[in-house]
């Protein structure tokens, strides 16, 4: 059963699904710990973020 729970996650959240609604599935008190079972399958969370504040920032320039 964990191994299918894994999967779930790992996918969703390997597809873009936010980590609020993949720990609200799970059954998880807080995204805290769903952020350090899976922080390693969102690597590109922080770049995306890098760049869309950027892209927003030469916008209002």
């Amino acid at each position: 059963m964990y191994g299918f729970r894994h999967y779930f996650a790992s996918n969703a959240l390997g597809n873009g699904i936010p980590i609020t609604d993949v720990a609200e599935w799970m059954g998880h008190k807080s995204i805290e710990e769903t952020y350090r079972t899976y922080r390693h399958l969102m690597p590109g969370s922080i770049t995306k973020a890098a760049w869309i504040l950027d892209a927003g920032l030469w916008e209002a320039a």
